[in-house]
């Protein structure tokens, strides 16, 4: 995520970095070497239109999920000086027009579900309600009846897909933002912050919203994603796998068989380990066979195993 930032910021001076080359060369020096000037930016035009179904997304409408409206992603904010709505309206305008992926809406058509990424002037692209609380005897109650009324008044095929809840209460303002996870993940939370941030206190200020320029949009990526899929290197992939997984192999061998395993009889261990054994595993363990931490915690388990 880090990573991702690094190459945005870089993009939006006019240069650009590939993302191996900043896990290659961990010193400004050595990366220095490897900036490249911007030779193409995105198309920053509006996206309006047929998007196709990513893999993932199509795995999601197969499953028929009682409660796919509410399979969102949220977080709660805390000012305790209070939010300004009408710079958060401004914001959020602002937001919901430069992420286009944030605008669309997922169809349900005799063959299945069909994405479509609304105009900025196509319905509503997002709500925002508001409710004081600073009367209320029981606070977290009341939050917690109107967050499930907003993430539950989520709609995939009608949308908006965004849905915004402003509590005002004794220590201050809360602040809700639930997304489906159809259109955020937490990658795209990262993003969303600094924008919301940036046209918020642009908005404050009374100056016009400025975000970054855009990557290439969602819409693309899933065109990509199509292409490659029914590319010849997928071809050869299919081969490689469907020769694997037709070959006779012995299972590992264990020092106790059992018949199943049941979640009921799992338990959770918590460990919590020093100051100076954490500066290890993160700093000092790496460098015999230069690893990183999630190396070193997967072969942990591959022993414990």
């Amino acid at each position: 995520i880090k990573a991702l930032q690094v190459s945005s910021r870089l993009l939006q001076a006019g240069y650009r970095l590939e993302m191996k080359d900043l896990f290659s060369h961990p010193t400004v020096s050595a990366l220095a070497l490897k900036v490249q000037t911007v030779t193409r930016l995105a198309d920053q035009s509006e996206v309006v239109g047929a998007v196709k179904l990513t893999p993932v997304q199509q795995w999601f409408f197969e499953q028929n999920l009682t409660d796919a409206h509410h399979h969102n992603q949220s977080i709660m904010l805390h000012s305790k000086d209070g939010f300004d709505e009408t710079a958060l309206r401004t914001a959020m305008d602002h937001v919901v027009s430069h992420h286009d992926a944030l605008r669309i809406i997922f169809r349900p058509t005799e063959y299945g579900y069909e994405a479509w990424n609304r105009a900025v002037g196509e319905g509503e692209l997002y709500t925002l309600d508001r409710a004081d609380f600073r009367n209320e005897s029981e606070v977290s109650a009341a939050i917690e009846a109107k967050v499930n009324e907003i993430q539950a008044g989520i709609h995939v095929s009608e949308g908006p897909l965004v849905k915004l809840g402003l509590f005002h209460c004794p220590d201050g303002d809360h602040l809700l933002m639930a997304i489906h996870h159809l259109v955020v993940d937490t990658v795209s939370w990262r993003i969303l912050f600094e924008d919301i941030t940036t046209a918020y206190e642009q908005a404050l200020n009374g100056q016009a919203a400025r975000l970054p320029h855009k990557t290439d949009s969602f819409r693309t990526w899933a065109d990509g994603q199509s292409q490659y899929a029914n590319g010849p290197a997928m071809v050869a992939e299919l081969a490689f796998w469907q020769e694997i997984e037709q070959g006779m192999y012995e299972p590992l061998p264990k020092d106790e068989s059992h018949s199943h395993s049941l979640n009921r009889d799992s338990e959770n261990i918590t460990v919590t380990w020093t100051a100076q054994e954490t500066e290890q595993l993160l700093k000092q363990a790496h460098r015999a066979y230069n690893t990183d931490m999630n190396d070193l915690l997967l072969t942990a388990l591959g022993l414990t195993i």
